[in-house]
């Protein structure tokens, strides 16, 4: 499996992500909640394409992690709190 190929229902796990936490985001979600929430989804949505592919969960952990930090843009969610001095 490779993590850049990661699809749940024919639609790419990173996508499917982002518009959820997007939407979460519209109705009402603290923004600062966003990197957590994409990560979570991503844990979950690796393992589930992990089983289905017969690969091992520890990897759909892991690929989730990527792929859900990848998702959230880990390195915006960085600059933005370093440049704000948010918590």
């Amino acid at each position: 499996m490779d993590v850049t190929n990661i699809a749940l229902c024919g639609v790419s796990l990173a996508v499917f992500i982002q518009v959820a936490v997007g939407m979460a985001k519209a109705l009402g979600m603290p923004v600062k909640y966003a990197k957590y929430m994409s990560a979570g989804l991503g844990i979950l949505g690796g393992i589930a394409v992990a089983v289905t592919e017969g690969q091992s969960i520890l990897y759909g952990l892991i690929a989730g992690v990527f792929v859900g930090a990848a998702a959230c843009g880990v390195y915006d969610q960085g600059k933005t709190e370093v440049s704000t001095g948010a918590e």
